[in-house]
């Protein structure tokens, strides 16, 4: 069942083929092909007898690591019960080889256990909330709008932006009044990223979105899994589908939808000094022991911004960390850098009133901070509050990253040996 969406399974009639999954997409190529032979009556007996020989499919080798699958979806789903969570998603790249070590997607079903029911983590548009905050930051440092030190005055935690009430999630303590934009980003204040963008695009919404598109993170995939999303919904403003309003409320990650795997290839690039390379599942294709066929690396953008806003952009993720709302997801083996966000969800035509209110809370980022070795997405939605993208989906990120990197511990035994004993065989 590990990565059962991923992988993909078969009919229970084989003859049916694949459903889903890598099984569905790569089909034609595992599958082989069939012989044909004749029957003929041979001195008084039948013989069967092969005009085509049959043919082996191949195999693939996919880069989803057994372990690795193992340790983020038992962190996921421990989380998952502890919060009565609905759905829970989490991929896990490896920065260098942008291979994908794993990839869960559990649903509750009604019966209460979880399950892999559908790829979520790759085929899900959805409002990404504060984890969005950074492209926009972003955009900003590399028009040379802002610096990480130049101060923006969030008031008492709320903000009439055009006439409607922007809050701070601290508002009702009296928000955060005067802080820089590295702070902004540390504590994901809602007035801080929307005045800086707005006061900055508001007569240029075009602007922006072009910044964002440049960023990458609007670009679409076109990964080899059957059901991914083409690509993210990031509008651009024209008279029919823009308010006074919309440029502040999508700098924070409402009004856009993107799946949480480009969420995690977004802040792959970061980690990788600005290269974004689309997300790889298959690493090769192999016939009877031998590589038939190496799967390329691609590359989506070569540099997703300039050196200096990527390396601005590093020192503030690893301070949301260390100092800010982050904390949760990260290490004392090690420095974790990222970035939290927690999102009503909007149920469709009710808006996001309706019922119980729906919450996504995500954790993307990467680790260790120094050396970038992995880059890892959390996301889960979950009916009503308490809901925290720290404590919640970033306790997860924490768990997977100390577990992985412990993996990479496994020091070589021979140095354990005490010197002045005589070791017997």
């Amino acid at each position: 069942s590990l990565a059962m969406r991923t992988l993909g399974d078969m009919y229970s009639d084989m003859t049916l083929g694949a459903k889903n999954g890598l099984e569905l997409q790569y089909d034609s190529i595992l599958k082989g092909k069939e012989g044909v032979s004749h029957r003929k009556k041979v001195m008084n007996k039948f013989l069967n007898i092969t005009d085509i020989d049959p043919e082996h499919g191949c195999d693939i080798i996919t880069t989803i690591d057994v372990g690795m699958q193992d340790i983020a979806e038992k962190a996921l789903v421990d989380k998952l019960k502890e919060i009565n969570g609905r759905v829970g998603m989490a991929g896990l790249m490896e920065v260098k080889t942008r291979e994908t070590k794993a990839i869960v997607n559990m649903t509750k079903g009604n019966d209460g256990i979880y399950r892999e029911v559908k790829n979520n983590a790759v085929s899900d548009l959805m409002e990404p909330g504060s984890t969005f905050k950074t492209a926009s930051i972003m955009v900003a440092l590399e028009d040379g709008k802002i610096t990480p030190d130049q101060l923006v005055d969030t008031k008492n935690g709320v903000y009439m932006m055009h006439g409607r009430p922007m809050k701070d999630h601290n508002w009702h303590r009296g928000g955060y009044g005067v802080i820089d934009v590295t702070k902004v980003l540390m504590v994901s204040s809602n007035i801080g990223v929307s005045r800086v963008i707005d006061e900055n695009y508001h007569n240029n919404p075009e602007k922006f979105v072009e910044g964002l598109y440049k960023l990458g993170i609007a670009s679409p995939l076109n990964l080899d899994i059957p059901g991914a999303a083409k690509k993210p919904n990031i509008r651009m403003p024209n008279k029919n589908n823009w308010s006074r309003t919309a440029l502040a409320w999508m700098s924070i990650g409402y009004e856009t939808q993107v799946p949480p795997i480009s969420t995690l290839t977004f802040y792959n690039a970061i980690a990788n000094n600005g290269v974004m390379v689309k997300p790889k599942f298959v690493k090769a294709i192999v016939k009877g022991g031998e590589a038939i066929e190496e799967i390329p690396t691609e590359v989506i953008n070569p540099a997703i911004a300039s050196p200096k806003t990527i390396e601005q952009i590093q020192v503030i993720l690893e301070k949301v960390v260390s100092e800010g709302l982050g904390k949760q997801a990260g290490s004392k083996q090690f420095h974790v850098s990222g970035k939290t966000g927690t999102a009503q969800v909007s149920q469709g035509a009710g808006g996001y009133k309706t019922g119980t209110m729906q919450y996504l809370v995500s954790f993307c980022g990467y680790f260790p901070s120094e050396n970038p070795q992995y880059s890892c997405i959390v996301a889960i939605q979950k009916p009503g509050l308490p809901a925290s993208g720290g404590l919640m989906a970033g306790s997860v990120f924490s768990k997977i990253a100390e577990r992985v990197y412990a993996k990479h511990l496994a020091q070589d035994l021979r140095g354990a040996k005490d010197s002045t004993s005589v070791l017997t065989p």
